[in-house]
């Protein structure tokens, strides 16, 4: 039996593939696929997923790091056999496993900004996970996904600041968010890491829409690894899929910032807000400068991984102006009017 193990990374289309494979997992059984076992809430493998970094964390004694964690009782063993026993008993032919934690990350976002351990136990957790995967699914292929590192920062801020990791009661600005985080943004040495481990069957592509089959991340994992066509895809359910992990608008962001609001009626209309009013133009963090010398320390990295191509293509987010009087009292009345204030 195939096992496709997708492990990211975040804020790469995970949530709406996540969401579309559960969707459409029955659908998905007819061409012997599945995915399954996975948490009702995300439709991701999310047990699985902190159930081993929980087993990491205690084998090197960084459980404090994570003590949300300490009431965890998913067993990985148990977790994975389930998955086998389920997908052999109805006749699949591939397995798909899937969270976007296991690249690299899962120990940052799970602990938060303060608590999170220094690089070398950063390293530590890593390895056990990827050793311990391949305990559990040794035949299993990787699949993973990547985005260039300044728009990957950006949009771990962006998904940050919805609700913000532990530690703090609201976000943190983006220049303090820089100085605390701990992400793992060096992808060649996360490659060789899984590469060590799994040999050959690590497969990676660059999450750039130019790059994608049909500019789409759903056609390109389904085809690229599991061999899906792509007429057997349109024939599959996608609707509201594209609304799976909305992004604040920059605006709201802002003024939430603006406000340090971090209270979760509040959060859910500031999502509400953003998916009614989207922005038009995607706004980075840094300023030219400064995003041509963070991303001059990737530069080596990437092109032993992609070639002198790799990322070429990717558009640079446009500066944004900043937020005026008028939309920020705007989103006030919009907030006040919704929340019955």
């Amino acid at each position: 039996m195939k096992i496709i193990l997708h492990i990211g990374n975040y804020k790469t289309g995970t949530s709406a593939l996540q969401n579309f494979l559960y969707k459409n997992r029955q659908k998905l059984m007819e061409y012997g696929i599945y995915y399954g076992n996975t948490w009702e809430v995300v439709h991701n493998h999310a047990g699985l997923a902190l159930g081993i970094l929980k087993e990491a964390l205690e084998e090197y004694g960084l459980l404090s790091c994570c003590s949300d964690l300490e009431e965890l009782e998913e067993d990985p063993y148990i977790t994975a056999s389930k998955i086998r026993f389920i997908a052999e008993s109805r006749g699949a032919r591939i397995i798909i496993i899937s969270h976007e934690g296991f690249f690299a990350d899962l120990l940052q976002v799970s602990s938060g900004l303060d608590c999170c351990p220094g690089r070398d136990n950063i390293d530590t957790v890593n390895k056990f996970v990827r050793e311990r995967l391949k305990e559990l699914f040794p035949e299993a292929e990787v699949a993973c996904y990547l985005r260039r590192q300044d728009l990957y920062i950006e949009s771990m801020y962006m998904e940050y600041c919805k609700v913000p990791w532990r530690g703090y009661e609201t976000p943190l600005e983006f220049s303090r968010f820089m100085d605390r985080q701990r992400l793992c943004l060096d992808y060649f040495r996360e490659i060789s890491g899984w590469k060590e481990v799994f040999g050959e069957n690590v497969f990676f592509r660059e999450y750039e829409k130019k790059r994608l089959l049909n500019n789409d991340i759903i056609y390109d994992f389904l085809c690229c690894f599991a061999g899906l066509g792509i007429q057997d895809i349109n024939k599959l359910d996608r609707s509201n899929i594209s609304e799976s992990n909305v992004s604040l608008s920059r605006d709201v962001l802002e003024h939430k910032l603006a406000y340090k609001i971090n209270e979760p009626v509040l959060n859910y209309l500031y999502k509400v807000y953003s998916e009614t009013y989207p922005d038009i133009v995607k706004y980075g963090f840094m300023q030219q400068d400064e995003r041509e010398k963070f991303i001059g320390q990737y530069i080596g990295s990437n092109k032993m991984l992609f070639g002198e191509e790799g990322f070429a293509s990717t558009a640079i987010p446009a500066v944004y102006p900043g937020l005026t009087e008028e939309k920020s009292e705007e989103i006030s009345r919009w907030i006040k009017e919704m929340a019955g204030l």
